[in-house]
């Protein structure tokens, strides 16, 4: 098993600003914030506080830690990948190189317990709670 980030919708709405626009359960990422988003990850753009859906394209302000059984390495890189390819990004030039962007999803989500809701601020993730009931985020 690996842990990993899926989107939740656990804790929405405790925020100003939360919002959750992809599919309960799928992997996310971190896409790098925009200038804008950069200056103010609270203000109209909100890639700076939000996490991405692999499958969706969408975006959520929470995800949480899950061990997903069956889930390799190259499971992982393959999923981003293809969400890239869907989208018409350049995995070489667009974004760091895709392998790196696992490398990093592995050790954020390492770092955290199973069941860890995250938020983000920019680079900074901060635990918005403990959840133990898989049936709200499992996909």
């Amino acid at each position: 098993m690996m842990k990993v980030l899926v989107a939740t919708g656990a804790t929405q709405g405790a925020r100003r600003g939360d919002y959750d626009h992809c599919v309960t359960g799928e992997l996310v990422w971190m896409l790098e914030p925009c200038a804008e988003s950069a200056r103010n990850p609270g203000g109209k753009c909100g890639c700076g506080r939000s996490f991405s859906g692999m499958s969706s394209h969408r975006s959520t302000t929470t995800a949480v830690i899950r061990d997903v059984p069956g889930l390799t390495r190259s499971d992982y890189e393959a999923a981003l990948r293809a969400s890239f390819d869907a989208q018409g990004w350049c995995p070489c030039c667009c974004v760091q190189p895709v392998s790196e962007v696992v490398d990093e999803l592995i050790a954020v989500a390492a770092d955290w317990p199973e069941g860890a809701v995250i938020g983000r601020r920019l680079n900074v993730l901060s635990i918005r709670a403990q959840t133990h009931n898989r049936s709200n985020d499992a996909g």
